[in-house]
């Protein structure tokens, strides 16, 4: 910082690089004219001096994680549920396709479900309790016949009859043939909330999300953590959709902004200078030479045309000017032009 010595200013002591500051160890500590600031970094709270950890968690939004929040220092992390990954926006869980790999461990047919996977069988054969491999159908059986109505799994009673069972994380519903969905099986296929109701999950959002059609989906509003955009978000019938401001350009992952150095391209437009600055850029002049109205453009500043820059005759250079005067000697008679060094 500038202070007076002796009737004047002494150089600016950085007291931010020097370590001469008290902000906090998760604090920002920015140099001013008269002396510092101290700001707390982001995911921080407090006046600089003294910051505090935001537990992002803590809030009617679940710090805008789909499934699971969990607040670590000055950030925090979501997780999803078994069935489910992280989307690349890190709040969204989106559904993992276990059959892409190894078929989902199935012997036959693997069908992939929202947040789970199950396992089929080709014609001729049955599920096994294990609910992966597949075991031929002997003849004789009463399961075997296809009128058994069993929606899952059938079994040989001993008294001649079937019996039917479901796979984990379905019920057998009062029919005793058909199986329903419960919350335990992949969330019951719900993106979000997952409520077990007498014919099945019924599927909700967390605050300030709307369901999808399809009953399942829940779409990202502008109401939490702004969609996750950086800049505008306006909210669509698919979701959110981000914009940036004039400046800026839109990053594949469709949310973020970053700036443009509009001085990489033509030197932004400027005559002589181009600085980039967040979201614009400024032109700037040679010495000598002045900023015009259309602040792109440099003109050469006639010195001049002030009064007093030379005692005698001035002449105007581009960016600079240069003072003359007459002498005449009178005793040889000869008349000399004298310069003065260019200003």
């Amino acid at each position: 910082s500038r202070r007076p010595a002796g009737g004047g200013w002494r150089a600016d002591v950085d007291e931010c690089a020097l370590g001469l500051d008290d902000c906090h160890p998760d604090a920002i500590c920015q140099n001013t004219l008269k002396l510092y600031k101290c700001m707390c970094k982001v995911g921080y709270t407090g006046e600089g001096k003294k910051c505090e950890d935001v537990d992002e968690c803590d809030n009617d939004f679940n710090g805008g994680c789909v499934h699971e929040c969990f607040n670590i220092p000055g950030n925090y992390r979501c997780t999803c549920y078994d069935g489910f990954m992280l989307a690349h926006d890190g709040h969204n869980c989106l559904d993992t396709d276990e059959c892409m790999f190894n078929n989902g461990g199935c012997q036959h047919v693997c069908v992939n479900t929202v947040g789970s996977y199950e396992c089929r069988c080709k014609e001729g054969f049955f599920l096994s309790d294990n609910q992966h491999t597949c075991i031929h159908r002997s003849e004789g059986m009463s399961c075997m016949n296809k009128d058994h109505g069993c929606a899952h799994i059938c079994r040989e009673t001993p008294k001649g009859g079937v019996a039917c069972e479901c796979r984990p994380g379905f019920e057998l519903s009062k029919n005793q043939r058909s199986c329903i969905l419960t919350c335990n099986h992949g969330n019951g296929g719900c993106q979000h909330t997952c409520d077990d109701a007498d014919n099945g999950p019924i599927c909700g959002c967390h605050p300030k999300y709307i369901m999808h059609v399809d009953g399942k989906i829940c779409l990202e509003t502008c109401a939490v953590n702004n969609g996750g955009c950086d800049r505008t978000c306006k909210d669509t019938s698919t979701g959110v959709h981000c914009s940036c401001p004039v400046g800026f350009t839109l990053q594949f992952d469709g949310k973020t902004c970053k700036d443009i150095d509009e001085c990489q391209s033509n030197n932004g437009g400027c005559d002589h200078f181009c600085k980039n600055t967040v979201g614009s850029f400024d032109c700037s002049c040679r010495k000598g030479f002045k900023l015009l109205t259309d602040e792109k453009s440099c003109q050469d500043i006639d010195e001049c045309s002030f009064e007093r820059t030379c005692d005698h005759t001035c002449i105007n250079h581009p960016g600079t000017f240069e003072c003359t005067f007459i002498k005449v000697d009178l005793r040889s008679r000869v008349t000399k032009v004298l310069k003065s060094q260019n200003h």
